[in-house]
């Protein structure tokens, strides 16, 4: 009798010990790629946004834009003439790049840092004007 219990309490511990030893590893990959899914899903929705009001300025239905705007992590933003590309890089994601090219060269102040920040789209002369500053917290 005694020799049963202590074999099915070895089982037991063994099988604990298996499904900890597989399972947490599972476990925190899988929060982990949910963590970069979340990012990837932000990333995309600022490029969505700054794209939209960008694209309302350059076909004149705004003159000047501004909003608050957090920038995620792992965001960068580049002009090239009249091209303006959102970049999502972060190690161990795929990187993901946004571009649109607009009726008007773009001058850009991109985004130094992730956080909040004031967003300014202005068409000046022929050229669209998008600078981002930083928002203090009181």
């Amino acid at each position: 009798m005694v020799s049963r219990s202590l074999e099915k309490m070895i089982l037991i511990a063994i099988g604990l010990s298996t499904a900890v030893i597989i399972g947490v590893p599972v476990l925190l990959y899988t929060i982990d790629t949910l963590g970069n899914a979340s990012q990837l899903e932000m990333a995309e929705q600022f490029a969505e946004r700054l794209h939209n009001l960008t694209e309302r300025v350059d076909n004149g239905l705004a003159n000047n834009t501004s909003v608050v705007v957090s920038v995620p992590e792992g965001i960068s933003v580049t002009a090239n003439g009249a091209t303006l590309t959102v970049a999502f890089e972060k190690l161990g994601v795929a990187s993901q790049y946004w571009g649109e090219t607009y009726g008007h060269s773009i001058e850009l102040v991109p985004p130094i840092e992730s956080g909040t920040h004031s967003l300014l789209i202005q068409l000046v002369g022929d050229e669209i004007h998008i600078s981002f500053a930083p928002v203090m917290s009181p």
